[in-house]
């Protein structure tokens, strides 16, 4: 009987998630797409901001996805607290917690695919996106991948393989490690390559750091090596900015290649350790918001409509965000390691969750 119940709770929550997950998703981008087409300039038209919110909704699927299991689980399971089914499973001798362990259940089923499309899908097409709408925007050939941004530069080809972010006070600035530029001449023959260790901008000029370059002509090719060398380009900093793509929408796998490239620099990897601990901790995070949200259906709260159980999950979830984020901030402040201050909020939540789950109605 118990595995019945689990099945029937599990049914009912996977049912409400997905309605609220595929509401959210679709919410989000109609208020991108009305910012972007306030953005249309140049050959940036109200097709292509269309497409760009399109390419981005793997992403944002992700990110409202742990809200929505929240709120969904409290819509799919409280519409069995609103007709007493919740009543009966607990007379016939199944504990809240057990219910609320079948409805987390439900829930993991669809967090599994949702990882693995933020893992390896979402961030591809975030990358294509960010390069498709600075394309249009500023009339520049520019292409986001794993290997950096490439951009087209006149008769140069660019790419900065390791543009890092950094966050300093609130304040985030951008730095350009490992930049290679292709020149070409008329007839689209390679003139040189030109490897920096990095490019800095003055306000005025870039500037090419720890500088080797090839030059290629009828008699061979010829190694100069220089400490700095001006970098003679109209390429705008604000926009080398917009195309770098944020820690917290990369997968895994690319933050920890960053992550490793910052120690062995003795570089500050803090926002980047940030958003991998984020990424790792979204299931568990997943896993204490539904399990907080279940003392709701029980009690009084099967009397109660859907509204005030959304009002409730809304309330329970913007307090656990906001707790998150200033926990977040103290660590980054004081230095504690990114890992504890992504853990601590989501494990208090989650143990409070089970302790109150645990007591007799």
């Amino acid at each position: 009987m118990v595995k019945v119940v689990d099945r029937y709770v599990g049914r009912a929550a996977i049912l409400g998630i997905l309605l609220v997950w595929s509401g959210l998703t679709l919410l989000y981008p109609m208020f991108s797409l009305l910012g972007e087409l306030r953005s249309m300039q140049n050959d940036y038209g109200a097709g292509d901001a269309i497409w760009f919110v399109l390419l981005t909704l793997p992403r944002t699927a992700y990110r409202v996805f742990p809200i929505s299991a929240l709120l969904g689980a409290l819509v799919g399971v409280g519409a069995l607290a609103a007709s007493n089914e919740l009543v009966a499973f607990r007379t016939a001798g199944v504990s809240r917690l057990r219910l609320a362990l079948a409805a987390l259940a439900g829930t993991l089923l669809l967090t599994v695919p949702v990882m693995v499309m933020g893992e390896w899908l979402a961030p591809k097409l975030e990358q294509q996106a960010r390069a498709f709408r600075l394309s249009e925007l500023v009339g520049q050939a520019i292409i986001g991948g794993p290997r950096g941004v490439w951009m087209r530069d006149g008769p140069d080809i660019v790419n900065i393989q390791r543009p890092l972010l950094y966050a300093d006070r609130g304040q985030q600035t951008v730095e350009f490690k490992n930049v290679v530029i292709y020149r070409f001449s008329g007839d689209v023959e390679l003139q040189s390559e030109t490897r920096a260790e990095s490019a800095e901008h003055d306000g005025s000029s870039w500037t090419l750091d720890k500088v080797s370059r090839v030059d290629f002509d009828e008699s061979g090719a010829s190694l100069k090596r220089f400490d700095q060398q001006v970098w003679a380009t109209g390429v705008k900093p604000e926009l080398l900015d917009s195309a770098v793509t944020r820690p917290s929408l990369l997968s895994m796998l690319t933050l920890r290649e960053y992550i490793k490239f910052l120690g062995e620099n003795g570089l500050d990897d803090r926002v980047y350790q940030d958003a991998f601990w984020e990424r790792a901790f979204f299931p568990l995070t997943v896993i204490a918001l539904v399990l907080a949200g279940m003392p709701f259906l029980f009690g009084q709260a099967r009397s109660q409509n859907v509204g005030v159980r959304l009002f409730f999950g809304m309330i329970l979830g913007g307090i656990f965000m906001i707790i998150s984020r200033a926990v977040e901030s103290f660590g980054s402040v004081y230095g504690f390691p990114s890992a504890l201050t992504f853990a601590l909020p989501t494990l208090l939540l989650g143990l409070g969750a089970v302790v109150v789950l645990r007591r007799s109605v």
